[in-house]
């Protein structure tokens, strides 16, 4: 090990520390978070640059990177409390009371959501079929490569377009969760139908992607939603139930993708879980800035479309292609995107500005109190925490669901009050 390692194991000491005394594990998005983060790329990072022969001074600015990001977080984090207090309030009361709290809900427009749930499940299932994508799965699942399934799922799963693929990934799952945690209070059988319906829409587009893990996390995500109309607390007997859907999801998952069996499932499920995240990192830092340079925020498609010129190739593809696997995509971590932009810099604001959103959505969420608007927030602020783990924090925030999803529900909650108001002023 090289002396930053000990700072950096230092440093998640301090983390576990924090998550113990300030962010308890719960199911809340905060601590979901930094838990997720402190196994894959804290442990899983020193593990990973333990057992591989790197280039000292690119292994030396990751691990930098890595001890700024937990500040930064730790910061953010605090920020948001800060910027809070009112809210924080709220939500901490309710916290302490969940457990113990009926599920109770406050909105009069359960008809007109489980029409739009409906309409979301046709236009899925109609996008599906349109495309053919039963027999493309069937087509897929022939497919002994996985060289070749990999080809075949860059060629043809993001069909339907930017707008069919954002619906299912994390708009449909919301008022999914929406609708049964409504469907929970019961009376209204209709609710559970379209909440049903729209479940498995959802479940046919993300196996229209030909992707291992998106199918998956819905399932969790049902599970957690399920889990936390009870309590938010985490349980070793929840932790246990989580593990074994996660890891018997993944495995069967990787077994139909690789077409094997036994122990190079699982030991390609456990390189990809924890090996093959620290791998890319890796490789990202090695190609920026000694190969390429930093883009200086032409990398974040928005900005890009802006003020760049050209066609963008984003940088997970630009370390694909330095590496020889022309065509794929290595996606990474959402440091690693921060620092093709804008080097430690970038890591750093973007730090804190990953824990001032996650946390004040935890607020926002939590202020709410136990309601099926809560849950589902909770539900679908999963994947977007995946998202990070994977790709660029503006992909999480946005195509995610993790900020773009919550401002919805106030924007409407806000439009819904507004018009309330003003029937009742129009009535008198």
């Amino acid at each position: 090990m090289l002396p930053l390692d000990y700072v950096h194991a230092l440093c998640l000491v301090g983390i576990a520390l924090y998550v113990w005394r300030r962010e308890p594990v719960r199911l809340l998005l905060t601590p979901l978070m930094l838990l997720s983060f402190f196994v894959l790329y804290g442990v899983g990072g020193i593990l990973y640059f333990l057992g591989t022969d790197t280039v000292p001074a690119v292994r030396t600015t990751v691990t930098v990177s890595f001890i700024i990001m937990w500040v930064g977080l730790i910061l953010g984090i605090e920020l948001a409390r800060a910027c809070n207090p009112v809210l924080l309030s709220r939500a901490q009361a309710a916290i302490r009371t969940w457990k113990n709290t009926a599920l109770s809900d406050r909105s009069q427009t359960d008809q007109l959501l489980a029409a739009l749930g409906v309409l979301m499940a046709i236009f899925i299932f109609g996008v599906f079929f349109a495309y053919g994508k039963l027999g493309q799965i069937q087509t897929w699942l022939s497919i002994v490569s996985p060289h070749e399934k990999l080809k075949y799922r860059i060629e043809l799963g993001a069909q339907g377009g930017y707008l069919y693929q954002l619906l299912v990934a994390s708009v449909a799952p919301f008022v999914a969760f929406l609708l049964l945690s409504k469907a929970r209070l019961g009376g209204r059988v209709y609710l559970r139908v379209a909440g049903l319906l729209l479940s498995v829409a959802v479940l046919f587009g993300k196996a229209g992607s030909f992707e291992k893990m998106p199918w998956l996390l819905f399932l969790l995500q049902l599970l957690i939603v399920g889990q936390a109309a009870k309590s938010l607390e985490i349980s070793f007997k929840r932790i246990l139930i989580l593990t074994f859907v996660l890891v018997a999801g993944a495995a069967a998952a990787t077994a139909i993708a690789l077409s094997s069996e036994g122990a190079g499932v699982f030991e390609f499920l456990i390189y990809r879980l924890f090996e093959v995240n620290n791998e890319v990192i890796y490789q990202t830092f090695y190609v920026y800035p000694q190969h390429l340079p930093h883009t200086w925020g032409m990398n974040i498609g928005l900005v890009h479309s802006i003020i760049g010129s050209g066609e963008l190739t984003s940088a997970h593809t630009q370390v694909a292609n330095f590496f020889g696997a022309f065509g794929a995509t290595f996606d990474a971590f959402y440091i690693a995107d921060a620092w093709v932009d804008f080097a430690y810099p970038g890591v750093a604001v973007m730090s804190v500005v990953v824990g001032l959103l996650v946390k004040s959505v935890d607020i926002f969420v939590a202020s709410q109190g136990k309601t099926p608007i809560a849950l589902a927030l909770i539900g679908s602020g999963t994947y977007g925490l995946y998202q990070l783990q994977v790709t660029s924090a503006f992909t999480a925030f946005l195509s995610g669901g993790l900020v773009s999803i919550p401002l919805l529900v106030m924007l409407s909650e806000g439009l819904v009050h507004d018009l309330s108001r003003g029937r009742v002023q129009w009535q008198k």
